[in-house]
């Protein structure tokens, strides 16, 4: 054997060793040549771009980039759009085998907050099993209209105003006049900039994901999705089944079920549970009496004698004044059941309130706040759905013949006045969405179902009512509320099973 030879074999094997550059940065290497990036015969694609957070040593390989589609699909040789894409790339040497696509955090408009080192950090953590570990490389996504998309349609007019009115008493009615004022001033603006309303919704999100997975030479991907991006994996299945190899789907919203659909139980199923706290709490033995007189007696009391307090501004340094009336107070509580340690507080907090004590009901005022004034919630791209894809599937007629059936009073005038308020369909000149977005989702494309057993805001009936249609599908329930990936380690090794052999109908998918 020559000397040159010798020599060549000995510098491959110490290469292979070394797993520089044949395992992450050789074949990260091969598979960024492969992106398409805009240039100047076409402007779509993936731009490159330096990291909104910053990765630490012990990250997997990570990338940012803005994927650059037209805004309008129909018509792309108008504006663009811009949305980001954060990949960590698993260590397997030319793995084959399919990525995971995170379609994000639901909403519509709920941004994943890829701006935050430690937001971004739970992101990979909380899939790895299910992507990198596998040797499957994991896309994260804002969809467009969201958190760091350019455009980023949110009422930025609203979020300063609000921060004023939560220094007043005011009723829901009074906020909603207040806060209509503020956002058809937002979409004036909107639509000075040309922004075409018309094209941000979940189909549009569909064609960006296809135009995506062709800039970055994918055959397939492992579709996630939480709450209503549950709704952008369907639409991909049923559009384009070939380019999808399995959906997690957590917490799961339906295209085909609108407003009218379960609209009794939509309404009164937060207030029952909350009635019933101990139900849902484990370690509850004996409720509190009379909860449910003393949640509305507190409601009175607080609207006619409300409590100053301050809490965390939930953004910035230091303290916002916020009067605590009856409608907060209802709009925390309600919020909470997001969760599940709503259960656990309830009781606290009605004692706490009723002597004139805030300290227990904190927290939740300051998850409420900090709804509100997320600058990144993309709550006109969210009413861009709504004009889109549910009010022209809505039978409203239904809800208000329903809604007599309510308990009179605030339940009752509260449900009537959300019927046909907020609605700036008209001023957003959107007209009604493909029907294609109200049809049931039928697939045989293998589905992994992840549900709360205490989920009231995509309740699990939902989900028992809606799988015969997913012929190749298995159901896991959690005693939770909604996103369940975000909440349980067991959750994310049974999706990483699934993922991994997709056959597993005939298996028990556990943590074990």
């Amino acid at each position: 054997m020559g000397k040159s030879l010798i020599i060549f074999l000995a510098a491959i094997f110490i290469l292979i060793l070394s797993g520089v550059i044949l395992t992450k940065s050789f074949s990260n290497w091969l598979i960024i040549d492969a992106y398409k990036e805009p240039d100047s015969e076409n402007p779509y694609g993936f731009l490159p771009v330096k990291c909104w957070f910053s990765p630490e040593a012990d990250w997997p390989d990570t990338e940012c980039y803005y994927m650059v589609v037209p805004e309008n699909h129909v018509k792309p040789d108008g504006r663009i759009s811009t949305f980001p894409v954060v990949v960590f790339r698993s260590n397997s040497f030319f793995s084959s085998r399919s990525p995971v696509l995170h379609l994000g955090a639901g909403g519509p408009g709920a941004p994943m907050y890829l701006e935050s080192t430690e937001a971004v950090r739970t992101i990979w953590e909380y899939h790895d099993e299910m992507s990198l570990n596998q040797g499957r490389d994991l896309f994260v996504i804002d969809p467009r209209g969201t958190g760091l998309s350019e455009p980023l349609l949110t009422c930025e007019t609203f979020v300063d105003n609000e921060i004023n009115r939560l220094k007043k008493n005011l009723t829901i009615k009074e906020e909603w006049i207040e806060a209509d004022k503020d956002y058809k001033i937002c979409i004036n603006k909107f639509m000075s900039q040309g922004i075409n309303f018309s094209t941000y919704n979940s189909m549009s999100i569909v064609q960006d994901m296809e135009m995506m997975r062709k800039a970055a030479n994918i055959d397939q991907w492992v579709l996630v999705g939480v709450s209503y991006s549950t709704i952008y994996a369907q639409l991909l299945a049923t559009e384009n089944p070939a380019t999808v190899e399995s959906m997690i789907l957590d917490s799961a919203a339906f295209p085909n079920l609108k407003g009218h659909h379960n609209y009794l139980e939509q309404i009164m199923e937060p207030y029952n549970v909350l009635y019933n706290y101990c139900d849902s709490d484990p370690e509850c033995d004996v409720p509190i009496s009379d909860v449910k007189q003393r949640i509305w007696d507190l409601h009175q009391e607080l609207s006619k004698n409300p409590l100053n307090i301050e809490i965390n501004h939930p953004y910035e340094e230091g303290k916002i004044p916020v009067v605590l009336n009856g409608e907060r107070f209802l709009a925390a509580i309600l919020e909470g059941i997001y969760g599940e340690r709503i259960f656990e507080d309830i009781p606290q907090i009605i004692v706490d309130l009723e002597a004139r004590q805030d300290e227990s009901i904190a927290p939740y005022l300051e998850d409420h706040v900090a709804y509100l004034l997320d600058r990144s919630y993309g709550d006109v791209s969210a009413e861009g759905h709504y004009c889109y894809e549910d009010k022209p599937f809505t039978d409203f007629n239904l809800m208000r013949t329903l809604a007599q059936d309510l308990p009179a009073g605030y339940i009752r005038d509260m449900a009537l006045l959300a019927i046909d308020w907020p609605d700036y369909c008209n001023e957003m000149q959107i007209e009604p969405g493909d029907p294609k977005v109200a049809v049931a989702t039928r697939t045989d494309i293998p589905s992994l179902f992840l549900h709360g057993e205490l989920d009231t805001v995509t309740p699990l009936g939902d989900v028992i009512s809606q799988k015969q249609n997913f012929k190749n599908s298995r159901l896991i329930t959690y005693n939770l509320s909604h996103s369940i990936l975000s909440s349980d380690e067991c959750a994310e090794i049974v999706a990483a099973k699934f993922i991994d052999d997709n056959t597993t109908d005939q298996k028990p998918l556990s943590c074990d």
